[in-house]
C-alpha cells in the first residue's frame, strides 16, 4: 500500500496495514457498541454544585434492557479488546524494528554557495 504525502511517498508495511484494520475495527465497534446502549436506554442524569467540593455529586443512571442492551454491551467489550490487541501488536512491531532502521545517512561535504 502506497500513501502519498504531499512529494514524498511512504510504503507501509503488511504489519501496519494490519495495526490500522484492527484499530478501525475497534473503533467501529466501541462507537456503535456505546451508541447502541445509549439510543436505546431510559435513564436520567443528574449534577449537584456544592460550598465544599467534597460534597459535589455527577450521577448517571443509564438502563438498557433487551436485545440492545446485549449488543451493545458485546460490541463495547469487542471493541475494547480489539483496542487492547492493537495497541500490543503496534508496541511489539516497534520494539521490532528498532535494529532494522540502520544509522542515518549524512551529506559527505558542506553546502556549497
Amino acid at each position: 500500500m502506497v500513501l502519498v504525502l504531499g512529494v514524498r511517498k511512504v510504503k507501509s508495511s503488511p504489519t501496519e496495514v494490519r495495526v490500522r484494520g484492527v484499530l478501525i475495527t475497534a473503533v467501529v465497534c466501541l462507537a456503535v457498541g456505546v451508541g447502541v446502549l445509549f439510543a436505546f436506554c431510559n435513564g436520567n442524569t443528574g449534577l449537584q454544585f456544592a460550598y465544599p467540593l467534597s460534597a459535589a455529586s455527577v450521577h448517571v443512571d443509564i438502563t438498557t434492557t433487551g436485545i440492545p442492551g446485549i449488543a451493545g454491551l458485546i460490541l463495547t467489550v469487542i471493541g475494547a479488546f480489539l483496542l487492547i490487541v492493537a495497541t500490543i501488536i503496534a508496541l511489539i512491531e516497534m520494539l521490532r524494528r528498532t535494529g532494522e532502521t540502520g544509522p542515518i545517512k549524512r551529506r559527505g561535504s558542506a553546502f556549497e554557495e
